[in-house]
């Protein structure tokens, strides 16, 4: 068992516990476990060995005999005797956004229900609003979040499919008959969430590379296995497609499957003016009488100069207006990953995060960052441990004498001070009394009194922006991926006074976020609005997300210039001040 594995199972088993209301500290015993196994750098079967499980902060004798059992065995007595008592269908309810397991435990004790249709079913005929703890607006959230999780068994993260698209094409790469291969389709126009994963080879033997693309682990399930495609299934049904084609006509390959299919019905109709035809094998000069000479194909580059065109990148490809501006040498240049210089949305152990400032700065120091700034979650955001006063003060007097450490140290690079502010349902932002001028910028966020009133929640927001107490609006429209959907906001509105009171508004870069999404970053760059990039990483290992958001603003046709975490930290400091003042 992996450590995600064995993570797993115990998050069962805490849920199970939940439902079965057993001891509150009991069920957070198995939760930290969970965090502390997900986190591990090491194997856990290879501390069990070393008998140094129990050094892990967090695990305990009991769960550590727990967590050997499910590595020796791939299941525990613990969790087989909650399954005795309640059906495992429950714990595929949880992931239901916003379904936890106390509500689980309530439509089963009095309804009986144990799978997603009965809830579904329920929840159309009216029948949970009655029950403790629920009512109608209850009803309506989780038949919304049940269409959200029905769409995410269709479609997977971006985060989750990019890294295994990589993994695919690195191996496919290392194969001696391979000239070259790349991952295509809506993983490499880096859209938000994916649905196939489509693969694309070049070879002289195509099918002694299907044939040995067959047999790899990673395919749970094979679906068809030519001699120039396969098809297959990976863990959780996603289903994976390799062409492999050849090598002169690899990038027209490419250009045809990495899409977007109106992005190549407008090629097509370019291609037909021109007297040509262009399709997955190349660009051919138009013959009525027989197949016309290949005019392109080897290359995607030389695909589109057939066509008289730039190079597209493929974020662009989506039918809006990416081939007009192309003709007009208008494309723009897109922000790169390289030019980030810092994050400024991060969480320290001063609230929910895991690390210490001193951690996440060494951290972004060997990203290359110049700079960082630390965010932490404002005192009225408690389930976030968020900061008083006293714990402000503290950490400034902690990020004080870390730059002054590093200072000595003979480096250039500096954290700065803000602070993730709650905008509270007036529109007030929630810094602590009598700390205001310790940070070096505020970040306003809505965590809480969410409502499907856009007008309202427009309003507090609009008020936050104009109140000149915050510099950047974190995850403008509250989505969750595939979870939740946005609250009610008129985004127009937010956008317009952002751009008035020159308030930075944020692409969050967290998988599970994005957001702003990509069409509504570009509408704000045109309204001349200012975005800033970040992470939202509640521990190192999360700060890498920065690429996500990156991709997300690159499909939303922004530079560089646009993003205010690419400036120097003196064109950053001067413009903090100048809105301060």
């Amino acid at each position: 068992m992996t450590n995600e594995d064995v993570a797993q199972e115990l998050e069962d088993i805490a849920d199970l516990l939940e439902i079965a209301d057993a001891n509150v500290f009991r069920v957070r015993s198995f939760r930290r476990a969970v965090d502390s196994i997900a986190e591990l750098p090491e194997d856990v079967a290879v501390l069990l060995a070393e008998s140094r499980l129990t050094d892990v902060p967090g695990i305990g004798k009991s769960i550590a005999r727990i967590v050997e059992e499910l590595v020796n065995t791939g299941t525990s007595e613990e969790k087989e005797a909650l399954l005795a008592q309640y059906p495992e269908s429950l714990l595929e309810m949880l992931r239901i956004s916003g379904f936890g397991p106390r509500k689980a435990a309530v439509v089963f004790r009095e309804l009986g229900i144990s799978t997603v249709d009965e809830l579904e079913e329920a929840a159309a005929a009216g029948r949970l609003q009655d029950l403790p703890g629920m009512g109608a607006k209850t009803e309506d959230n989780i038949i919304n979040s049940i269409d959200a999780y029905r769409e995410g068994q269709q479609r997977a993260l971006l985060g989750e499919m990019l890294p295994v698209a990589e993994d695919l094409v690195a191996r496919l790469r290392e194969h001696p008959d391979v000239i070259r291969a790349e991952f295509a389709g809506s993983t490499r126009r880096h859209r938000e969430t994916v649905g196939d994963l489509d693969l694309l080879a070049s070879s002289a033997d195509p099918a002694g590379v299907c044939k040995w693309f067959a047999g790899l682990e990673i395919l749970e399930e094979l679906t068809m296995a030519g001699d120039t495609k396969v098809s297959g299934r990976l863990a959780g049904g996603r289903q994976v497609d390799l062409r492999v084609v050849a090598e002169a006509s690899f990038g027209a390959a490419l250009q045809y499957f990495t899409g977007s299919q109106q992005h190549n019905i407008r090629l097509r109709e370019r291609a037909q003016r021109m007297a040509l035809t262009v399709n997955e094998y190349g660009v051919f000069k138009a013959d009525k009488e027989e197949k016309g000479d290949m005019v392109a194909g080897t290359a995607e580059e030389d695909v589109y100069a057939a066509l008289d065109l730039p190079w597209i990148p493929p974020e662009l490809r989506e039918d809006r207006g990416e081939i007009t501006a192309a003709e007009a040498d208008e494309l723009p240049e897109l922000i790169e990953l390289s030019d980030i210089r810092c994050d400024l949305h991060m969480h320290s152990q001063y609230s929910d995060g895991r690390a210490t400032v001193e951690e996440l700065a060494r951290a972004c120091m060997e990203l290359g960052y110049a700079y960082i700034g630390i965010a932490d979650h404002s005192q009225t955001l408690t389930v976030a441990n968020g900061m008083d006063a006293d714990r402000v003060r503290a950490q400034h007097e902690e990020i004080a004498k870390l730059n002054e450490k590093l200072k000595q140290e003979g480096t250039k690079f500096r954290v700065l001070q803000g602070i993730e502010a709650d905008i509270l349902s007036d529109g007030s932002v929630d810094v602590p009394e009598g700390t205001f001028e310790l940070f070096d910028y505020v970040i306003g966020a809505l965590h809480q009194g969410f409502s499907p009133d856009a007008d309202k929640i427009t309003a507090r927001m609009v008020a936050a922006v104009k109140s000149g107490m915050i510099d950047i609006v974190a995850h403008p429209t509250g989505r969750v991926l595939l979870a939740r959907q946005p609250y009610g906001l008129h985004i127009d509105q937010l956008i317009a006074a952002c751009a008035e009171h020159d308030v930075a508004l944020e692409i969050n870069a967290s998988p599970q976020r994005l957001d702003l999404d990509d069409t509504h970053a570009r509408f704000a760059v045109q309204q001349g609005c200012r975005l800033s990039i970040n992470t939202d990483a509640h521990g190192p290992e999360s700060l890498t997300h920065m690429r996500y958001g990156v991709m997300q603003a690159r499909r939303g046709w922004v530079e560089a210039d646009n993003v205010i975490n690419t400036w120097s930290l003196r064109k950053l400091r001067s413009w903090f001040k100048k809105r301060r003042s």
